[in-house]
């Protein structure tokens, strides 16, 4: 079709018609929906176990685009991330009719959607809430292969390279009178799920043998997580690469909280000035914190979530006193700063550089699907973690805080799901390093100025508060066992009367009083008083768990083996008796 045929085509007069049209054919369906209503369904769990039946996926980015069309198919992206969050776990009952548009809505007003494209009268064109109709496709063509009902469908008017318009497996759909619409015999429960580079619809019932036209189904099993965090998954080099598909406009966006010195001068390795940032509050006369002031950021180009953050800080500081676990107010306090930051993501952003505390919530908003990104480890996965809780209490069973608090199953799935789908893993600590292995990549631990000099001190120092996940137990018994002379960091006790009969003071700072570090810990994410005993030259004896390597000065041994650590603490403390036994 020639500029002229498209000049007449799309002339005012014709426009105006086709929205008369359009007005008419809507109040039409209006009053046909109040005379036939279609149910609302919602996500009753009863089926998110049992087996699929069918299977759609379609490829979000089209390769064939050029610059100016692939800002319409970031919008079409962003509009998918909308609807399929409103799809994705309905459970639809046996003989009830699924309506499109009865669940998605008027895309027209208030709920996010963006310019997108849309196929009108044969051309492509920019709409609000447009590439809805890749949707449909996939819900048509799950729908032919689990041989459902087909109520209502049209097809499209114009076919794109690479859809399923090819196969004659499109439902074009238009607010609110051009519908999709389908059924089935037996209850049946859809998800829609948004891959880096997939649309994946599923659906699911507790129908047995059903024969679909896609044959035998093999989905991955994103939660297994010895299996995915190893592999690497979507990181892995089978997987197809999209770099050619990225235009100049793509951004990189970096969600970040807490500011790690091995993580900022990685950042500052890799961010461009096209980059955006997304932090819980800036520096300014008021905050005076350089916490979150990363040194790559660009505060033209940087976003805040302050009253999230400064909500958080002031929480963390007065109320945590009054909680039992810290880690749960944190998880509570965490998702109101993900889901802020979430909605502050650039329509431009192809890829994202987060930090794990935030993940699995930014990961529950659907923001991730059609984009690539990596993730800031910053502790260890919750399910991972729990293991280890749970181990430490079967070693400590009088522990009260090795029990206090586990993380819900879903947010542990999120999780997973989310650190499975990622490209990579940035980490400076071993034993999480371990775990992801083929995408992980790991970072040196940022050391204190080297100041090693030999230690004229008789103590031995427990960097920690004397709590059962740090390995408190274990410390006590040792202390006990060689009747050492304790110096301790922390203030938090499992009881007030935990280091009773035993020499304890509080540690000033003063490493020139310490003649040995013993940390029997099972969980410690940032070792920061361990990497300042290392720049001294202060031998150490640790867990796998404080994430550091082994060295002539440094014994590490596995997580609750406190026979090795009372070992080791001997052999050093034979050589200098008098320095450390009192």
């Amino acid at each position: 079709m020639d500029r002229k045929q498209l000049t007449e085509k799309h002339s005012f007069i014709n426009d105006t018609v086709f929205r008369l049209k359009t007005f008419g054919l809507t109040g039409e369906r209006f009053f046909k929906n109040l005379l036939s209503p279609v149910r609302i369904f919602k996500d009753n769990g009863r089926l998110i176990n049992k087996p699929v039946i069918a299977f759609s996926e379609s490829a979000l980015w089209n390769p064939f685009d050029n610059k100016d069309n692939w800002v319409l198919t970031a919008g079409k992206i962003e509009n998918l991330r909308i609807s399929s969050r409103k799809l994705n776990g309905l459970e639809i009952k046996a003989n009830e009719v699924f309506s499109f548009w009865r669940h998605i809505g008027n895309p027209n007003f208030g709920q996010g959607y963006v310019v997108g494209r849309e196929i009108r009268e044969g051309c492509i064109v920019p709409t609000i809430a447009g590439g809805l109709c890749q949707l449909s496709n996939a819900l048509y063509d799950a729908a032919l292969k689990a041989n459902f009902d087909i109520i209502e469908r049209h097809k499209h008017t114009k076919v794109i390279k690479g859809s399923l318009a090819e196969q004659d497996r499109d439902a074009t759909v238009k607010w609110n009178y051009i519908d999709l619409r389908f059924k089935s015999s037996f209850d049946f429960r859809i998800e829609v799920e948004l891959s880096a580079d997939k649309l994946m619809v599923t659906f699911k019932s507790q129908q047995k043998n059903v024969q679909s036209e896609g044959g035998n189904i093999n989905l991955r099993q994103s939660n297994k997580l010895n299996d995915c965090y190893s592999c690497g998954n979507f990181s892995c080099f089978k997987h197809p690469d999209r770099s050619t598909e990225k235009p100049e406009t793509a951004t990189t966006t970096f969600i970040l909280d807490e500011k790690w010195p091995e993580f900022d001068n990685y950042i500052k390795t890799i961010a461009t000035d096209s980059d955006h940032f997304i932090v819980p509050f800036k520096k300014n006369w008021f905050i005076k914190t350089d916490r979150y002031n990363w040194t790559a950021m660009k505060f033209t180009q940087t976003k805040f979530t302050t009253f999230q953050g400064i909500y958080r800080a002031l929480k963390l500081r007065y109320a945590s006193k009054k909680m039992n676990n810290v880690f749960e107010l944190s998880l509570n306090l965490d998702k109101k700063i993900a889901h802020a930051s979430a909605k502050q993501i650039p329509i431009e952003s192809t890829h994202l550089v987060i930090s794990q505390n935030l993940l699995p919530f930014i990961y529950e908003t659907g923001v991730l699907g059609g984009r690539t990104y990596d993730v800031l480890m910053t502790r260890l996965p919750i399910e991972k973690l729990h293991e280890r809780l749970d181990f430490a209490h079967l070693k400590n069973p009088g522990s009260v805080t090795l029990k206090d608090f586990r993380a819900s199953n879903q947010l542990i799935e999120f999780e997973n799901k989310a650190l499975t789908m990622a490209r990579k893993v940035i980490t400076t600590h071993n034993e999480i390093a371990n775990i992801f292995k083929n995408k992980v990549e790991k970072l040196e631990w940022d050391l204190p100025k080297i100041s090693v000099k030999q230690s004229k001190g008789n103590k031995v120092l427990f960097p920690a508060s004397g709590i059962g996940r740090k390995g408190a137990y274990e410390m006590k018994r040792l202390a006990k066992a060689l009747d050492l002379n304790l110096a301790i960091t922390g203030r938090t006790l499992e009881n007030e009367y935990f280091w009773e009969d035993l020499k304890i003071e509080k540690f000033n700072g003063d490493f020139d009083e310490i003649a040995l570090v013993v940390y029997p810990t099972y969980v410690e994410h940032q070792p920061r008083q361990i990497l300042n005993a290392i720049s001294k030259g202060i031998p150490i004896i640790t867990t796998n768990a404080c994430g550091i390597e082994r060295s002539d000065k440094i014994i590490v041994v596995d997580v609750g083996d406190y026979e090795s650590i009372k070992e080791g603490a001997e052999k050093i403390l034979n050589k200098n008796p008098e320095q450390i036994i009192v």
